[in-house]
């Protein structure tokens, strides 16, 4: 008989690396204006975490600015968790539209599979600075 309810622990899709990576956080809801440079604490191909000095909205939709390759992607709000005593940061979980090692991490975890490669080309849901959204453009390397 089935309840209904899903007692299977969640699997991640990635191993989570601690990674201080600078980036900007912009929402792109225009009832929530909202734009704030951070840095990643933690990176897998399917997001990262970073902390903000203000809650997001889970689900709230944002732009990922400033990655290392010089692109932009977007991304949801997957958590928002308050401060820990004593900080007044909040630590914010974003979960990218389209995964990958957009962090340039190399090596990285076995387990981010086919993930696993510094990006040689965009993936197509990533924006470069002052162009339209790419699939086949070389990263910019500064």
């Amino acid at each position: 008989m089935s309840t209904g309810i899903d007692t299977q622990p969640k699997r991640r899709r990635g191993t989570r690396v601690r990674a201080q990576i600078p980036v900007r956080v912009t929402s792109l809801d225009p009832a929530s204006k909202f734009s704030e440079s951070c840095h990643t604490l933690l990176v897998n191909p399917q997001g990262c975490g970073v902390r903000l000095a203000r809650p997001l909205e889970p689900g709230l939709q944002v732009r990922v600015d400033d990655l290392p390759g010089g692109g932009s992607i977007t991304a949801r709000v997957a958590s928002s968790l308050p401060p820990p005593e004593g900080s007044k940061y909040w630590l914010i979980g974003i979960c990218l539209d389209h995964p990958g090692n957009l962090w340039f991490l190399a090596p990285s975890p076995p387990d981010w599979g086919e993930n696993a490669s510094v990006p040689k080309f965009f993936p197509t849901g990533v924006t470069l600075a002052g162009q339209g959204l790419l699939s086949a453009q070389a990263p910019r390397r500064n």
